[in-house]
């Protein structure tokens, strides 16, 4: 009993600088800290940090309406990735007009997302997809302007496939297909 109490309180570690230790595999943390370090880098050394973000659910990139665990638990650790590297974010799934489905969790189509971005005074989106092949997952991450629309920067990662990659994959939560409704398009 008493292991796997310690066993439990060891996956909620954190490192000493403030950051999330994983001890799981894959580290869906370290995926969040490469992507957040990316577009700061790709941003260039005068970009500001501070920023207002809003973050939408990682999307197949074969079906922008269809998201899963993956898909979220990447938005959620480059979310966390992101604060800690200064930016401010949005927490969007409570805003009003905004509907968040249970199995695919909140999904913001362009035209949808300066009016929410401007409601909640953020000055950039980051919109992410993934890509399955039969080893890896494609992550592909973009910085959107909030009320230009241009691309402020751009990150990317490929990570080998395990079973818990596969198994997010797989994940919709509601034991839904894991599709936006028209009602929520």
């Amino acid at each position: 009993m008493t292991g796997g109490l310690i066993m439990i309180l060891a996956g909620c570690a954190v490192s000493g600088n403030g950051g999330t230790v994983s001890l799981a595999s894959p580290d869906f943390f370290g995926f969040g800290d490469n992507l957040a370090r990316q577009l700061v880098v790709n941003r260039g050394p005068g970009a500001p940090r501070g920023e207002r973000l809003i973050l939408t659910t990682f999307v197949s990139l074969d079906d922008l309406y269809q998201s899963s665990g993956l898909g979220r638990a990447l938005t959620e650790g480059l979310s966390a990735s992101l604060f800690k590297q200064g930016f401010r974010i949005a927490e969007i799934r409570k805003a009003q007009g905004l509907y968040v489905k249970n199995d695919t969790g909140e999904l913001m189509l362009t035209r949808d997302a300066s009016l929410v971005a401007h409601d909640e005074e953020a000055q950039a989106i980051i919109v992410g997809t993934y890509s399955v092949t039969p080893r890896t997952v494609i992550l592909n991450v973009k910085m959107v302007g909030a009320d230009s629309s241009e691309v402020l920067s751009v990150a990317g990662l490929e990570i080998e496939r395990s079973a818990n990659v596969d198994f997010l994959l797989a994940a919709n939560d509601g034991g839904g297909s894991g599709a936006m409704s028209v009602y929520e398009r």
